[in-house]
């Protein structure tokens, strides 16, 4: 059986502490069997070149002339300060939803003017670190928040720049969990009942705030471009209601993004870069045709597309066994923890054993994690007898995967290393068990009855 003692192992590799510019890398170059004895596994590698490519693509696919765009990064796929760095190396802005993130972009020594602060229910500390910071923008998308942000703005003498999020009901094809513009979602302001025109008024009453714009997400892994269209339809319809409405124009118009990203063994059934950027562009072209002077500044945030791809997790086969059903099943040093994806949407990813990948399979395997429930990351994968001890590779884990890891069973955070042409470096160390307790308090239960009592006032 596999020891687990390498599950827990940490190393360094000496390599650049640059950036680089190329492209996609090989795999001999940094091999992922190498990457998984010196950092440990589960390990989450993230290949810059990948990764800046990817980048320079959709910022080259909103290229159009006759149009201001720029292509934001969304914080919450994947936040360390390395990769806010690589951001806005790359001419990319941030949209960040909580203080954690906004301070992991401060903390990098980026410029909190790059960053758009969002979020559903900022906090009053969320608020004022915004104001104080001087982020570009924050999304409002309550009317109480536009109350308490007014008040913070103008004791902090910084007069403010707010988009208003939007809900215009347009229903994108895809899970429910990630629909972010249907009737019954929580996000935004309705357009149907005059609530995102009353949102408008109540920001142009403050003097320390400033109305810049207007703000939409539909949702995540769309895959039909269609639902952009209508989109960009009904908040040009949005754009028209607020000038006639309030007299004032819309100088941004941040359409969010969710483009989908393909997990399967291959990324045909998903859109371009480009093929998404034509059909917004079209669209925007119809609603405000060449030379007309209110055209806003185009925001846009592709989300897990971007990064997904920079990101593959390596982990050890742990366990092989025959279940009563005859199938092969695998076990491996991770599971639920590190990618909670396939147990809340049931993704699928590209597996394939990291030195033997190219062998003939020799059967479909069950793949599950070690956590103390069924735990299933993999279904009926083909794999060429993988044995215990060996590296199996998933690929297309940079989104949502460490930024949605929790510590269930009280298993650490994985380590995150950053790979190019150069060797690769840690980016975020493997969470040490000492962390986890150093939040435990401790004491014997009269000490807890005693802190659980109402405290007389100091």
């Amino acid at each position: 059986m596999y020891s687990m003692d390498n599950h827990n192992s940490e190393h360094t590799v000496d390599g650049a502490q640059h950036a680089s510019s190329g492209g996609s890398l090989s795999e001999p170059a940094c091999d992922l069997a190498e990457l998984a004895t010196r950092f440990g596994t589960p390990l989450l590698v993230i290949d810059e070149g990948v990764l800046r490519a990817r980048m320079r693509e959709f910022r080259t696919a909103f290229s159009r002339d006759g149009w201001r765009c720029r292509v934001v990064y969304a914080a919450k796929a994947l936040m360390l300060m390395a990769i806010a760095r690589i951001s806005e190396q790359e001419a990319l802005d941030l949209d960040v939803c909580s203080e954690g993130e906004l301070q992991t972009v401060l903390q990098a020594g980026v410029s909190a003017s790059r960053c758009i602060m969002h979020g559903c229910a900022k906090t009053p500390a969320e608020l004022e670190l915004a104001v104080s910071s001087g982020v570009a923008h924050i999304v409002v998308d309550n009317e109480p928040e536009i109350r308490a942000l007014a008040v913070i703005a103008k004791r902090t003498g910084v007069r403010t720049s707010v988009l208003i999020r939007v809900n215009p009901a347009v229903k994108a094809d895809t899970l429910a969990q990630v629909q972010t513009s249907a009737p019954d979602s929580k996000f935004g302001f309705p357009v149907s009942d005059g609530q995102a025109i009353a949102a408008v008024e109540s920001v142009l009453a403050f003097q320390s705030l400033d109305f810049a714009g207007i703000h939409c997400h539909i949702g995540s892994q769309i895959f039909d471009l269609e639902p952009y269209a209508r989109e960009v339809q009904a908040l040009a319809s949005v754009v028209g209601a607020i000038a006639s409405a309030c007299g004032t124009r819309c100088r941004v118009l941040n359409i969010g993004g969710g483009l989908g990203f393909d997990d399967g063994p291959s990324a045909a059934g998903a859109p371009t870069p480009q093929m998404w950027a034509t059909a917004v562009l079209d669209a925007l072209d119809r609603c405000f045709p060449p030379g007309d002077e209110q055209r806003p500044l185009l925001m846009v945030e592709p989300g897990r597309a971007l990064i997904a791809p920079a990101g593959m997790t390596l982990y050890r086969v742990a366990v092989r066994k025959t279940m009563a059903n005859g199938a092969q099943a695998l076990i491996v040093d991770g599971g639920m923890s590190d990618n909670p994806r396939p147990a809340l949407y049931e993704a699928v990813y590209p597996v394939h054993l990291g030195t033997r990948s190219t062998d003939e399979p020799d059967g479909r395997y069950m793949i599950f994690g070690r956590h103390c429930e069924t735990d299933l990351l993999f279904r009926n994968v083909p794999l060429p007898d993988p044995r215990p001890g060996e590296v199996l590779v998933v690929r297309n884990t940079g989104a949502y995967t460490y930024s949605m890891a929790s510590n269930y069973n009280r298993f650490p955070k994985i380590a995150v290393v950053l790979r190019n042409s150069e060797g690769a470096n840690l980016i975020a160390r493997r969470e040490p068990v000492g962390h986890m307790l150093d939040l435990d308090v401790s004491g014997d239960a009269s000490n807890v009855k005693t802190r659980l009592e109402p405290q007389p006032a100091p």
